[in-house]
């Protein structure tokens, strides 16, 4: 295999002022410990932003309007210059949300009109997975002016199942804004969006039950088996769920169309019992060319899927589901293993996350620790806290049990009512725990702020390549949920929370301690692109 290739191996199986902190030399002894966690996130979201905006897509990287890049451009790495649908999306999904909570000011709107034609573009490029009747809804990569890519080298992991749901789900998102009253622009929605939006439903609802749905079909590159995708299988039910047109009639109709609930089983296949988590891929010997299941992969769909209105729902993975933290606890003991950095953390912080623990691949494929899959687990948490906040309650099961003695070894299953002894200490454990994560992550960070892809899984200093898109997409979903924003529900529509969304009182309610830290970080190192699966 190709060096250059390796890469986009990892590729494939994957919002203060930056002079204001030094986090080489700061220390912060004297710093609230709420105060400093808002410092970096404040001071790494508009460097991500600037990265997103300006350095990973634009005239300067020769990218036609809309088409962003996965990670800043480096020259002898013409294999960096793709735009990947998935990451694309997400990013969609970054800017919407934005869009959102900008309120009246509306100057991203450029921005992500050229991202929505971008999508658009992607169905009717004929390529070599297929035209848009044969299979080229499935193209995963493009180069920069959404092109065919024909060197299977640069296009790992292509066709790929993962693109019609979220393209999907990033045009409606996109389109519920668009109907809003203050926005009123049915027209484009039903005239432009909507024949996209339907081109993917349908594609959905053809494949979302297959067995075989998600397969990566990258067998004859890296030997690898991965069956059914669990990102793929779970954010189509969202997607389901908007199974009528997004119509001004029945925009906020009070409830959407519940065909989403047909899909929600399918969840279930990845769910396993004997051990407690979600696995990633429904293939999972790795004796047999498989994948040991255990990665980054359930974070992603955790808080893509954040609907408080669902409360804490196990089937459509809920942030404060048990099986989304029964998976935080068993994953994160198998990342433990796995990744010497993680070796000696203290225990009032997550192991630094990554992607599958065990790989057996014709290629050496190896997992390596990630930036954006560590951010996702304080994330996580930060939603899961706005959940129980609005219910007012706290319920610990059977399944996540061992995961809440990691924070109260007396703790037993039951109900515990918000201002109980038991409510706050745990909640108080569990805030403190994701705060802590992102400290750990700040003393990791690279002095330009730029966060690379991943870390060296035995130093902990940050390796290349440099500006990965996910791990900008993950400081500003991070910021968000700390700053304790609530998204519109994708289940009942706009009519629970109207636009812009609500913020939770949680954060203004936590008031903890300090304990001494200093924070150093390490510029990136040239190093050998790791090869992973990156999800």
């Amino acid at each position: 295999m190709r060096p250059s290739s390796l890469f986009l191996l990892a590729l494939a199986y994957a919002s203060c002022t930056t002079a204001t902190i030094n986090f080489t030399n700061t220390t912060r002894k004297h710093l609230n410990k709420s105060l400093t966690v808002h410092a970096y996130l404040d001071s790494l979201v508009p460097v991500a932003e600037d990265v997103m905006l300006n350095q990973l897509a634009g005239p300067s990287i020769g990218a036609d309007p809309g088409v962003i890049m996965t990670v800043l451009p480096e020259e002898g790495h013409p294999e960096y210059d793709v735009y990947w649908v998935r990451d694309a999306c997400l990013a969609h999904y970054a800017w919407i949300s934005e869009l959102e909570l900008a309120g009246s000011d509306t100057s991203l709107r450029a921005v992500v009109d050229d991202y929505a034609r971008a999508l658009i573009r992607t169905q009717h490029v004929v390529s070599i997975a297929g035209n848009i009747f044969t299979g080229g809804l499935e193209e995963a990569s493009f180069d920069l002016k959404l092109g065919m890519i024909t060197n299977p080298y640069y296009r790992p992991g292509s066709p790929a199942a993962d693109g019609p749901p979220l393209r999907a789900m990033a045009l409606i998102k996109y389109a519920e804004w668009l109907l809003q009253p203050e926005q009123n622009n049915g027209t484009w929605v039903a005239d432009v969006l909507w024949p996209a939006i339907n081109l993917d439903l349908q594609w959905i609802s053809q494949h979302w039950n297959q067995s075989s749905y998600g397969l990566h079909r990258v067998g004859s590159l890296v030997g690898a088996r991965v069956g059914g995708i669990l990102l793929d299988v779970v954010h189509a039910i969202p997607c389901l769920a908007y199974g009528s047109p997004p119509q001004p009639s029945n925009r906020s109709r009070g409830g959407r169309s519940r065909i989403w609930q047909h899909g929600v089983p399918g969840s279930g296949t990845f769910w396993n019992e004997e051990q407690g988590f979600m696995t990633e891929t429904t293939v999972t010997d790795v004796s047999t060319g498989g994948r040991s299941g255990i990665g980054s992969a359930p974070l992603t769909v955790s808080i893509l899927n954040f609907d408080p209105t669902l409360g804490c729902d196990p089937l459509t993975f809920q942030p404060c589901s048990d099986r989304a933290l029964s998976t935080l606890k068993v994953v994160g003991d198998a990342f433990k293993e796995a990744f010497p950095v993680n070796q000696g953390l203290p225990s009032n912080q997550s192991p630094f996350f990554g992607s599958s623990s065990k790989i057996n691949c014709s290629e050496g494929i190896t997992p390596f620790v990630q930036y954006f899959a560590s951010f996702n687990v304080a994330e996580q948490i930060f939603d899961a806290l706005i959940t129980w906040d609005l219910l007012g309650e706290l319920q610990v099961t059977n399944v996540s049990l061992q995961f809440f003695r990691q924070f109260d070894e007396d703790v037993v299953t039951g109900v515990y009512v918000k201002g109980s002894e038991r409510y706050e200490r745990l909640t108080f454990a569990l805030n403190d725990w994701a705060e802590n994560t992102l400290l750990a992550l700040a003393a990791r960070t690279p002095d330009d702020l730029i966060l690379p892809l991943i870390m060296d899984k035995t130093t902990g200093e940050p390796a290349p390549p440099r500006g990965a898109l996910r791990s900008q997409i993950a400081v500003l979903g991070a910021h968000n949920a700390y700053s304790g924003v609530i998204p519109p529900s994708w289940v009942n529509g706009t009519t629970l929370f109207k636009s812009p969304p609500k913020k939770s009182a949680m954060r203004e309610q936590c008031h903890v301690r300090r304990p001494d830290a200093s924070s150093t970080a390490a510029e990136a190192s040239r190093l050998q692109f790791p090869v992973g699966f990156f999800f």
